[in-house]
């Protein structure tokens, strides 16, 4: 049952290769020989990936998680050379530490330029955060981020908005300009007198300046106005 279970579990492949061992614990054996020799080749390439890995376009939880992916996998690469047993000097939590701050540091210079001034304060602490207490200051700094654009750009509309409205020109000459635009159009094509200021007639014909018709209203209402 037991080399069942190691059989199921392996690719095809490797399969082929160990399905006549006779039991499971030579079948152990054979793959331990194999496989449980620490990579050169694979903990290059993983260190490498760490070193390159930058935030990019990335937001802070997705570097995240792929940097500590990373992390994980080069810990269990290389499982054997850690030390487990009891420590009573305090060496083992000192190396432990300085393990973590040396992947606090790794983190923190993949980070993109725009959080320098948070990188620097982390930086500053002494002794050095963890990388959970790291990870929410930054993650903090990514929402305040977030709302700045929109809150300026909203400033910016405001703005535009103000200086758009005719109501913050002045109602006098806002009234001006309405009327002199709506004169203009509605008489363009059209005579206009200069002396009495009307559209329909010019100066030579205006009757206010050389009188009104006989028998006009108008001369009447003159005639009894000198009578009086």
């Amino acid at each position: 049952m037991v080399t069942w279970w190691i059989l199921n579990s392996l690719a095809k492949e490797i399969y082929d290769s160990v399905e006549y061992v006779s039991n499971s614990a030579e079948l152990w054996r054979e793959l331990e020989d194999r496989y449980d020799q620490t990579n050169g080749a694979k903990l290059y390439q993983i260190q490498k990936e760490i070193n390159d890995l930058a935030q990019g376009s990335l937001d802070i939880t997705a570097y995240y998680t792929r940097m500590k992916r990373l992390w994980e996998e080069l810990s269990t690469l290389s499982a054997k050379s850690q030390c487990s047993c009891n420590c009573t000097c305090g060496a083992k939590e000192t190396m432990h530490k300085a393990e973590q701050d040396r992947r606090l540091i790794q983190f923190l210079m993949g980070l993109n330029e725009v959080y320098t001034i948070v990188r620097g304060s982390i930086l500053m602490m002494k002794p050095l955060p963890s990388m959970a207490q790291a990870f929410s200051l930054l993650v903090q700094e990514e929402k305040q981020r977030e709302f700045k654009p929109n809150n300026h750009l909203n400033l910016n509309s405001t703005s535009l908005h103000v200086n758009a409205n005719p109501q913050h020109q002045g109602s006098f000459g806002t009234r001006s300009f309405r009327t002199n635009y709506t004169v203009n159009n509605g008489n363009k094509g059209r005579p206009f007198c200069d002396y009495c200021k009307k559209p329909g007639h010019t100066k030579e014909k205006c009757y206010k300046l050389h009188g009104y018709p006989q028998g006009n209203c108008y001369n009447n209402q003159n005639f009894n106005r000198g009578s009086a």
